[in-house]
């Protein structure tokens, strides 16, 4: 035995983990509240046997139900409290939800989605919350029960409730979900049909992006006959094209086939014209960052942004997006036109409606790889940047100009491209900002050369900021009711996105809202314009929210319950650190096995794992405006 005295400190330290801890017999018992959070508070993990573990880790799970429950009486209180010091509640709005948002840094549709799941339980279905408060119920499954018996009258809801909260322990969500419906069509059997019809009519198709920088595009709610025939469709084209020869796997000439149906590649083309370009354009070893011929990323970016302009002067003062055509500083070029024998286009004819790529000029150069931003989508590395700055060479070129500390120093826009690229086109929707600082750009000027086909690029841009192309016009049209092209334009380049906390709606998405409003004589100049998407702007004029811009581009917000939010001038071209050398060679790109392709198919009767939840859509379901 070890004389204890004598130990060093570290050494009691391992003996004392060594000894095992034991828990109270009777904590499955104790609910969960004050009591369980002090017992479990003094239990060392470390110092558990493995069935002791398990059930911390149960009484754990029954602790944070509980205070999951709380969480949701506190989001229904926060969201129905009436302005003011007095202790009135309200009926829920449409604004419910942005108190919650602000104060937790939650997107809207986060915010929204927790906030109506809370009242719901709370005034539907309190049985449901009571059942999490006592921490025998998780927040996945009392969601189950929230969706599931939507369109359930109160007393067939409460019944659906009673049979199955007593067993819900001992139900995965799967089962649960299975249980309601049963259940469900047994109280209503019209249930089922008008669940369908609703979801129908509420059909749509979102892009959102994924964690690797992929995306998706998928359509919800669709009738599932025409998806049916749709996934007939694709599927037998692909096997048509795979047994002619094209090289690539199926499942990646089944993807380009519904990006190809979807963007434009395939517009006026039957089927066989579209057999013959996928077997005419593929070919192995096309594309470097693979080796499964073309993998083009999706670029039909959504707009997702509000239309109209209000400008009949009856509610919030604001103009739409701008969707005037080219700017009124540059000319439209004429299109580009891509095509191989027989007039079937050698790659996709992109308008890119909604698209907005950001990029360091340095990058587009290839003096360094830092990452570009697809606005509203988030980064995209290096190489995809100089690809689609190359696909989008008929799109607006903004340039944007900073001072050292990457904060906005000029902007203006430039029809000059790079040798090979294809002119300015009115019909093409897509902007590309290239960014530099202006120090940067004074010494790629010095030698030109050196940007190689990029030097005219180089040179104009040079040029205008010596001009400095009026620049005073662009920051006021203080006597018009709505601003024009170059302020809407630098407003944009400013703000970034819409200016309420969090929002990522895309500016060139948003309402120009006047700060202080046209109506009280506010002047339509930078220091009183924001970028504010429709359902924040509604949420100034309407939800009981204020605005005040102290400064251009610095914005701070008064919920209406008193509360301050602060949402300053974002910064231009962002410090990043220098790369460091990988201590491992990367992982190589594997391409799943295509054995058996012959005998499989898109539609699959036991649906896939679920994918993670889109993003927010940038304005989802705002509507048209009430003014």
């Amino acid at each position: 035995m070890f004389d204890a005295p004598a130990l060093s400190g570290s050494c009691c330290s391992v003996l004392f983990m060594s000894v095992r801890q034991l828990i109270p017999q009777d904590l499955a018992s104790i609910a969960p509240g004050p009591e369980l959070a002090c017992v479990l508070a003094g239990i060392e993990l470390s110092r558990l046997s493995g069935f002791d573990c398990v059930e911390v880790l149960k009484a754990q799970y029954r602790q944070a139900n509980h205070e999951r429950a709380r969480v949701m009486t506190a989001m229904v209180e926060v969201g129905t409290c009436g302005a003011g010091d007095e202790l009135s509640r309200m009926a829920p709005d449409e604004f419910s939800a942005d108190e919650i948002r602000a104060a937790l840094m939650l997107t809207r549709r986060a915010a929204d989605n927790q906030f109506w799941l809370a009242h719901d339980l709370l005034t539907r279905l309190p049985e449901v919350h009571a059942a999490m408060d006592a921490g025998q119920l998780d927040e996945p499954r009392a969601r189950v029960f929230s969706e599931w018996t939507a369109g359930l009258s109160d007393d067939q809801a409460r019944a659906v409730c009673a049979t199955l909260l007593p067993r819900v322990r001992k139900l995965t969500t799967g089962q649960l979900i299975e249980q309601l419906k049963k259940l469900a069509i047994s109280i209503d059997p019209d249930w089922a049909r008008r669940r369908y019809e609703q979801a129908i009519a509420e059909r749509k198709v979102v892009g959102y992006r994924n964690p690797d920088g992929s995306a998706n595009l998928t359509g919800y709610n669709l009738p599932l006959d025409r998806v049916a025939a749709a996934s007939g469709h694709i599927d037998a084209l692909a096997k048509t094209a795979k047994r002619a020869g094209d090289p690539r796997p199926l499942d990646h000439i089944r993807a380009d086939l519904f990006l190809g149906m979807t963007d434009g590649t395939y517009s006026g083309l039957d089927d066989a014209a579209i057999i013959d370009l996928l077997t005419t354009v593929s070919t192995p070893d096309a594309d470097p960052r693979n080796n499964n011929g073309d993998d083009r990323p999706d670029d039909g970016v959504p707009d997702g942004g509000p239309r109209g302009n209000g400008a009949d002067g009856n509610g919030p003062d604001d103009s739409g997006p701008d969707d005037s055509g080219p700017d009124d500083s540059e000319s439209a070029g004429a299109d580009s036109k891509s095509s191989v024998p027989g007039d079937v286009p050698s790659q996709p004819v992109r308008s890119g409606v909604g698209m907005e790529l950001r990029v360091r000029l340095s990058t587009l150069l290839g003096r360094d790889r830092y990452p570009a931003e697809l606005a509203g989508w988030g980064p995209v590395h290096a190489e995809l940047a100089r690809e689609l700055t190359a696909t989008l060479g008929s799109a607006q070129w903004r340039f944007t100009l900073t001072d050292e500390h990457g904060r906005l120093t000029h902007s203006a826009t430039t029809t000059t491209r790079p040798a090979g690229s294809p002119p300015r086109s009115a019909a093409c929707r897509a902007i590309v900002e290239l960014q530099a600082p202006t120090e940067q750009l004074r010494d790629l000027a010095v030698d030109p050369t050196a940007a190689q086909g990029w030097a005219a690029v180089v040179l104009d841009l040079t040029r205008q900021l010596d001009n400095h192309l009026h620049q005073d016009r662009y920051r006021t049209d203080a006597a018009r009711r709505l601003p024009g092209a170059a302020l809407r334009r630098e407003l944009e380049i400013r703000d970034r996105y819409c200016a309420m906390i969090g929002c990522r709606a895309t500016a060139h998405t948003t309402d120009k809202d006047h700060t202080l409003d046209h109506a009280k004589h506010g002047p339509t100049t930078d220091a009183n314009l924001g970028n504010i998407c429709r359902h924040d702007h509604r949420l100034k004029h309407e939800g009981g929210w204020t605005l005040h811009q102290p400064k251009p581009g610095a914005f701070h917000w008064t919920s209406r319950l008193g509360h301050t939010y602060h949402r300053p001038p974002p910064v231009i071209i962002e410090p990043l650190p220098d790369p460091i050398e990988p201590d491992q060679p990367p992982w190589p790109v594997i391409t799943p096995p295509d054995d058996g392709w012959e005998d499989t198919q898109i539609w699959e009767d036991t649906p896939p794992d679920p994918e993670p939840e889109p993003p927010p859509e940038p304005n989802p379901g705002d509507g048209a405006p009430p003014f």
